[in-house]
């Protein structure tokens, strides 16, 4: 008789995060501000859904939120030099994709590393590449990662039961957000990483998919579905994707999975919750540096 997999708990793993958040925050002497930054080039109801989700998050928190919202992706520039100038703000997040003419590679580079609470300018990838996790260690300031990234890493940490450190992890994704930093941050901690992405023909992906013990999946693309049957039995599996890599339904049989995620807990939780934790290492490296209104002046 087969048995269906445990859900992880995004919902638990993101409280925990959120908790941690408001703790350290109270510690600051400045309240942290956020910016977001929209570019209506490029209408996607997902990334106003997304900034909805941010700014009830930040309200729970006690965090100011402001939404910019530019008209066109040529605009984007003058904008994030403003946020960058601004002493108020302490992270900016950009809503990708901005649209033409401009890579979404190009504008990650345009936010103040000191700023870059999504983790994707240069600078900061560096220090992912390099595994340098602290800015200021003997202070205890910490360098920010991609937050998606991030979020899916501590999820499986939460679990002792998932072993990442000698596993063998596939990743079917290979953007700047997702993919390629989490292949680092596996490597890092020890685990072998294979990442598959468009390119990659599909008997090859299905042969990566029944060795992995680590199987995160993120494809853009509702005509994607990875068949259940490739699964390994034991596997922690995730599924990063808007649309759904994964239809847990469809496995009458169930499915061999260990530990899987599900539509209705996803880690898009986890990955708000990793936002404002890196905005708060932000908050940390600016008070370190001594910058920053005090309470009192605000």
């Amino acid at each position: 008789m087969s048995v269906m997999p445990a859900l992880f708990d995004c919902r638990e793993v993101a409280r925990r995060f959120f908790d941690w958040t408001a703790e350290a925050g109270a510690k600051l002497p400045f309240t942290p501000r956020l910016a977001t930054l929209l570019s209506a080039s490029f209408d996607d109801p997902a990334n106003r859904q997304y900034r909805d989700f941010i700014s009830k998050d930040a309200l729970k928190l006690g965090i100011p939120c402001d939404h910019r919202e530019v008209r066109s992706a040529s605009e984007v520039p003058a904008a994030l030099a403003e946020l960058n100038a601004d002493p108020q703000v302490t992270g900016i997040m950009v809503l990708y994709p901005v649209g033409a003419p401009m890579r979404d590679e190009e504008v990650m580079d345009l936010v103040s590393p000191a700023k870059d609470i999504e983790g994707l300018h240069s600078t900061n990838l560096g220090y992912l590449i390099k595994y340098r996790r602290f800015l200021d260690e003997s202070r205890g300031v910490k360098c920010v990662v991609p937050a998606t990234a991030k979020a899916v890493v501590k999820t499986f940490l939460h679990y002792p039961e998932v072993r990442v450190e000698g596993a063998f992890a596939v990743i079917i994704n290979n953007s700047m957000r997702v993919g390629k930093p989490l292949g680092l941050m596996l490597e890092n901690l020890g685990a072998t990483v294979v990442k598959c992405y468009d390119k990659t023909p599909r008997p090859l992906i299905e042969d990566c998919v029944r060795r992995a013990d680590i199987l995160v999946t993120a494809v853009p693309d509702p005509k994607f579905a990875l068949d259940l049957s490739w699964i390994k039995r034991g596997a922690a599996v995730v599924d990063v994707s808007f649309q759904g890599n994964i239809d847990l339904g469809a496995s009458a049989g169930g499915c061999a999975a260990a530990y899987i995620t599900s539509p209705d807990n996803r880690i898009g939780r986890v990955t708000r919750a990793m936002t404002f934790v890196n905005l708060i290492y932000c908050a940390q490296a600016k008070a370190n540096a001594g910058f920053g209104p005090t309470r009192q002046s605000e």
